[in-house]
């Protein structure tokens, strides 16, 4: 009996701490508004055409987003855009010599845990700009759109904070992250 209590006990305890812990982390999920960039194939080519298009696509929204004060405005003004963003991906293609079709999905996708440098995102569904170019079976690319953690870089990693005045950047935006997030960081500036 006492050890049937006991296991109550630690199961009880277990879903109260589970249950406090995604409440805290659920709170990033309805601030941040996803980038989902995914390749034609694996091929070298391909996954050099999805990085043009991310840099475009980021190079666009970044302006277009730059009034949004919260993840509903973001998800917005995105909608609002679809076919911009769209004609974005389409023209960065064809200006490399492709001419694979494009398509612009606009809300909840799934993600798997990203760490973008020191901070973590947890898997979760999450709003999201999603770019998918011809079949999409190539490996994808993501970032944080909304607020504007696309800092791009030569490289996969999406988020460099190698120069000094992208670190202010970024710290800033991170200011906009939900405390638990932005204390789980422990980047340095």
């Amino acid at each position: 009996m006492k050890y049937r209590n006991l296991t109550v006990m630690v199961l009880a305890l277990g879903i109260i701490l589970c249950g406090a812990a995604a409440q805290q982390s659920g709170s990033v999920y309805a601030k941040v508004l996803r980038l989902h960039v995914q390749a034609n194939s694996d091929s070298v080519r391909d996954q050099a055409l999805k990085l043009e298009v991310r840099d475009a696509v980021v190079e666009y929204m970044r302006e277009e987003l730059a009034s949004a004060e919260d993840l509903r405005e973001a998800e917005a003004l995105a909608r609002a855009h679809r076919d911009e963003i769209t004609a974005c991906a389409v023209r960065t293609l064809a200006e490399n010599g492709c001419h694979e079709p494009v398509a612009v999905y606009i809300g909840g996708d799934n993600f798997p845990e990203k760490a973008y440098g020191d901070l973590v995102l947890p898997a979760g569904r999450y709003q999201a700009v999603r770019v998918v170019i011809g079949s999409g079976q190539g490996q994808n690319w993501w970032c944080v759109l909304f607020p504007p953690l696309c800092l791009l870089s030569s490289s996969e990693d999406g988020l460099a904070l190698s120069d000094p005045e992208e670190r202010e950047v970024a710290f800033k935006c991170l200011e906009l992250l939900p405390e638990g997030l932005q204390a789980s960081i422990g980047a340095k500036k």
